[in-house]
């Protein structure tokens, strides 16, 4: 026994795993229920029993698809008075913005490496002086 054991250690092992990974999946996916026609009908549906159905339908999810539909109702009866903008306060308004000047196209702005240290990959050399 013990030497079928070492010569097909790998394919017992493999084995093993895979029914591991049935059960597994038939305890957290499938809906447990009979393998009559209509419930293999049911099985294509992915909400249909199961651990989908079970997220989908939980009272946390409820709670929070409340709360969305109670703000989206609050943002929905929010109103702006257009009215504003004929104000001669707002007509007065001077717009300052200036134009952003184009980058050369091709041309790197910068160090060529800009995580090396200060004086290397630029061309130029650090050097100090000594005060005295």
């Amino acid at each position: 026994m013990n030497e079928l054991f070492q010569k097909n250690k790998k394919a017992l092992l493999f084995l093993g795993i895979f029914v591991a990974l049935v059960v597994l999946y038939e305890v957290f996916f499938s809906g447990g229920g009979s393998t009559s026609a209509s419930s293999s009908v049911q099985s294509l549906n992915p909400t249909a029993g199961g651990l989908v159905s079970d997220i989908s339908q939980s009272p946390v999810n409820d709670i929070a698809g409340s709360d969305l539909l109670s703000m989206l109702t609050e943002l929905r009866s929010i109103t702006f008075d257009e009215s504003i903008f004929s104000d001669p306060v707002y007509q007065s308004l001077k717009d300052k913005s200036q134009p952003l000047a184009p980058e050369p196209l091709g041309k790197s702005v910068g160090r060529p490496n800009p995580f090396s240290d200060f004086g290397r990959g630029s061309g130029a050399i650090a050097t100090s002086t000594p005060s005295h």
